[in-house]
């Protein structure tokens, strides 16, 4: 099986010409045979066995223009080096000239998977007009723009092909309508914009002078141009820096101009033996991708990182400085292939308990024992060893050369955590005991149910806290809108005094108490209904506007090849099932609701002709009339206040609910680690000889303390009084008192805390009502009591300390550095600072994070997998597979998939599936260079 080492710097030829291209072919060779021939024989000569990196060429794009025939007869003849592992085309279009008398060069890269599809979407739409008459660019086309540009209908097909070929100019607005009206075809397409020389590297004028000094009448042409393109045909360092944002324009103004941040590639463009794989100077592309479509598209993503223009290999190491592979003989959980590593970052991932921190343990353990041992005292994670394992480097040394000992820098999962943490309070004693206490089973079970429920305690307090602030908000909310309506006395008050002063007038008036009464009743039930059948009418439009009540969760485009087709009809035979039922049940929902609507109708008409009948009477007199209006409108005043007093004693009720219940929560942190003391102190583990070992819960006051000192306004703290905030102690956090706590920041009571600047409610009350204990792992000889060690250093501060305090450039070895790390210093420091490192030192790191494997932009992945039920493997109970993050390939055998989850689909998918936002990393890594307008 060939290594895999995933992405590695290669040399690609992205612009080939071959024997028949349509201009100038100055290949040697009497007949069209003997051209090809020799065509090959220098390909042969030039590439020898492939061994050397600069002259073993791994991908070539086979060009011409307007065609892809050569292409189709190199892939046919199979007769290129066998290290030339990927062939794709490269259609050469020229486009309307903006600034001189040539056009410009657009080079069209296309996916093989498409090549039988190109004469329908891609030729078959470019146009060009002549004399009125239209022409498009399949080759039968061309031939008779050729004779009728000639003017010579019998003009044999070749130079008849030729001449249409060279008089084909097609313009900026053809190609765009091309590809807007096929977006699938420009997914499968790369454009690049080539130099505007004879060959395209001539370097006579850097493409970014033309975006550079005054504005032309062009400009606007000339960026559509370079926003369509992906990637710029040119060698000149100043382009290369430029279309980076690294020359005149910084990257925000290039990204405008040219719609991303976009990559310098070069080919030799060769029409002559003399010329295959031969660019002036030595110019040649090196990219590090898989020789694949993909591959070439990660240039696209990383412009910087992933091509460069050399006449050497890029960012070579040391190979002394270099792990190249572990091996794993004799031992029969484990896969005997090698498992290979790249010299850059390599990232193993996998689900939980799939091998690959007991992979990364034991390549430190064999390559240098004494420090993992070393770090295991701190960072307390065990895992087993597997003496079995060998640790080969780049120059042939292995592990088990003690003679040759190498050195690495292993920092062990949680090891920074245990360092930096400053309220951390155990030392490399406790460390020492609690491995000797966690070798028994029942302790260890005990240990693990009690991280567990501690983190499951966290989950719930930050859900409880949420909850119990909308709770509060909602209280606020109808606390200020029953203020508003008024005091319940005073409007019965208003009301009494209405009613009297309409039933005197009734007395005076040709209108009796009963008709004011059964009018009132008319007018507000007619105001009722008519709202009701406003919201029924709008209610009843939002159903109609309702086509479909399925929502499609999987979109198989681009997550499965083989069986996209009958997923994809599988989804629309069930969604139109679906939709038919739904317009069934819609129809039958509208009807009811329809007569619905007339019953209000009916209704309104009812109440409105008691209205209009008693009104003249109302209407007669003026005070009668306004008397019955204020009568209304404070019974709607009081209905109102009924109901926000209603619905605020249920509040009420929610509000002492949740904050017992969040009080409680905080107090259950005590109860999980009082169980856990209680389970090793009554274990056989707890005395050993002369030792006694004890466990015992510690509350962390004087951090907690200084907590709240970061949090609170220390004026109000001093007010407080319930208990004293300066000096707490655990018997001081009672339920009632947390209570009390909680509702003196809420400033709900007389002895109010207010927060500092900076923080909110939910921010303080998330910081408070944590976990404030430790275990204190005690041994006692002779009554003495052995204390802890004080705190390390925070955790970015020390990994970048532990890496350069290494002077060699040896590799480093890293067990899930985000465990010890928050989302912002992973995003703005850690991935930084590896893609930095990894040019000089050798990276290889655990990881469960989409961001450290994407935004490293990661050279190989490993896939770790321990055999299951639902995860079956090939053959053992431990399997690795590695590959590239470009990698979206299964693993064949002779045309057949190799059984095991870890073959049956690519890395991305295995990315995408193992780690929490994969999906949404690989899109940010796509966009991260592109412009996004505001």
């Amino acid at each position: 099986m060939e290594s895999n080492r995933g992405s590695e710097w290669r040399r690609w030829e992205l612009h080939l010409h071959t024997p028949g291209t349509k201009k100038a072919d100055q290949y040697t060779g009497k007949t069209t045979d003997e051209k090809w021939d020799n065509f090959y024989t220098s390909i042969a000569n030039y590439i020898r066995d492939g061994s050397d990196p600069l002259h073993s060429i791994c991908a070539i794009a086979i060009t011409d223009y307007l065609s892809i025939d050569n292409y189709l007869k190199v892939c046919e003849d199979k007769r290129l080096p066998n290290s030339v592992k990927f062939v794709f085309p490269n259609v050469e279009l020229r486009m309307t000239p903006i600034a001189s008398n040539s056009p410009i060069n657009i080079h069209c890269l296309f996916d093989p998977s498409i090549v039988g599809e190109l004469e329908s979407r891609f030729f078959a739409h470019l146009k060009f007009h002549y004399k009125g008459n239209p022409y498009s660019a399949t080759k039968s086309e061309l031939i008779r723009f050729g004779r009728d540009f000639n003017g010579d209908p019998s003009l044999n097909e070749k130079e008849a092909l030729l001449i249409g070929t060279n008089q084909f100019i097609i313009s900026i607005d053809t190609l765009l309508d091309v590809f807007s009206r096929d977006s699938q075809l420009k997914e499968k397409t790369i454009i690049v914009v080539s130099n505007n020389s004879a060959d395209g590297a001539s370097m006579l004028r850097a493409h970014s002078d033309y975006f550079v000094g005054d504005i032309s009448q062009l400009e606007a042409t000339r960026r559509t141009i370079y926003q369509l393109s992906d990637m710029v045909f040119s060698s000149n360092p100043k382009d290369i820096a430029y279309f980076l944002g690294e020359g005149p324009d910084d990257t925000n103004i290039v990204k405008e101009k040219c719609g991303s941040l976009m990559p310098c590639i070069h080919g030799c463009d060769a029409h002559s033996n003399e010329k295959v794989f031969a660019p002036a100077d030595d110019r040649f592309c090196w990219i590090k991708a898989d020789p694949t479509f993909e591959g070439l598209k990660q240039v696209l993503y990383e412009p910087k990182e992933r091509v460069r223009i050399s006449s050497s290999v890029p960012d070579e190491k040391p190979e002394y400085y270099v792990i190249d592979r572990v091996e794993i003989a004799g031992n029969d959980k484990f896969s005997p292939e090698p498992i290979y590593f790249s010299d850059k970052l390599t990232c193993i991932i996998g689900g939980k308990s799939t091998g690959k921190s007991l992979l990364l343990h034991n390549m430190a353990m064999a390559i240098d024992e004494k420090q993992v041992e070393k770090k295991q005292e701190t960072a307390t994670t065990n895992v087993r060893q597997i003496p079995e394992l060998k640790v080969y480097w780049r120059d042939g040394v292995c592990s088990d050369d003690r003679g040759k000992g190498r050195k690495i820098v292993y920092i062990p999962q949680t090891y920074l955590n245990r360092l930096s943490d400053e309220e951390q309070e155990t030392t490399e004693i406790d460390t020492i005991i609690q491995d000797i206490v966690l070798q028994d089973e029942k302790c260890s079970e005990a240990y693990h149910l009690m991280g567990e429920q501690i983190s499951e305690q966290k989950q719930k307090i930050a859900k409880s806290i949420v909850d119990f602030l909308k709770i509060v908000a909602d209280r606020t909310e109808l606390y200020e809108r029953c203020k508003e309506i008024g005091d319940r006395e005073a409007i019965e008050t208003e009301l009494a005094k209405l009613n009297a002063q309409l039933e005197q007038l009734s007395k005076e008036y040709d209108v009796t108490e009963a008709e004011i009464a059964e009018y009132q009743s008319a007018v507000e039930k007619a105001k009722v209904s008519r709202e009701t059948f406003s919201a029924a009418t709008k209610e009843i439009g939002l159903i109609q506007e309702i086509q479909s009540v399925l929502e499609v969760k999987l979109s198989p485009n681009g997550i499965f090849s083989i069986f996209n087709e009958s997923i994809s009809n599988a989804i629309d035979e069930v969604r139109k099932i679906a939709d038919e039922a739904w317009a069934s049940k819609r129809e039958k929902i509208l009807q009811d609701a329809r007569k619905q609507c007339g019953d209000i109708e009916s209704a309104i008409s009812k109440y409105e002709e008691t209205v209009s009948a008693l009104k003249p009477k109302m209407d007669g007199n003026e005070r009668v009339s306004k008397l019955s209006a204020a009568i209304v409108n404070e019974r709607e005043r009081l209905a109102k206040l009924s109901e926000y007093k209603a619905r605020l004693n249920t509040v009420q009720e929610q509000y002492k609910q949740k904050l017992n219940e969040l009080s409680q929560s905080f107090s259950a942190f005590s109860q999980i680690y009082h169980a856990y003391v209680d389970s090793i102190n009554s274990s056989s583990v707890s005395s050993t000889g002369e030792l006694e070992f004890s466990v015992r819960k510690v509350f962390r006051a004087e951090q907690f303390s200084r907590k709240i000192s970061e949090i609170l306004n220390n004026k109000s703290i001093n007010r407080f009084s319930v208990f004293n905030l300066h000096d707490i102690t655990e018997d001081a956090l009672s339920t009632e008192h947390i209570v009390a706590f909680i509702e003196a920041i809420l400033n709900n009571s007389k002895e109010s805390l207010q927060l500092k600047s900076g923080y909110t409610v939910e921010s303080a009350l998330r910081e408070i009502l944590s976990d404030w204990y430790n275990i204190d792992y005690v041994v006692r000889m002779d009554n003495d009591d052995i204390q802890d060690m004080s705190p390390g250093k925070k955790a970015l501060v020390l990994l970048r300390l532990l890496i350069s305090l290494a002077e060699s450039r040896c590799p480093i070895l890293i067990d899930q550095p985000e465990d010890d790390l928050d989302n912002r210093s992973i995003f703005d420091e850690l991935i930084r600072f590896i893609k930095e490192k990894k040019v000089d030192r050798q990276i290889i790191t655990v990881t469960h994070n989409a961001n450290i494997v994407l935004g490293g932009d990661a050279e190989l992945v490993i896939v770790a997998n321990q055999d299951g039920k639902n995860a079956p493997n090939k053959q053992h109970r431990f399997e690795y597979r590695g590959g590239s993050i470009e990698n979206n390939s299964p693993v064949y055998d002779n045309g057949e998939i190799v059984p095991g989850i870890l073959n049956c689909k690519g890395i991305q998918e295995h990315i995408c599936e193992i780690l929490e936002g994969g999906e949404q990393a690989f899109a940010l890594r796509q966009h991260k260079y592109r412009f996004i307008k505001s």
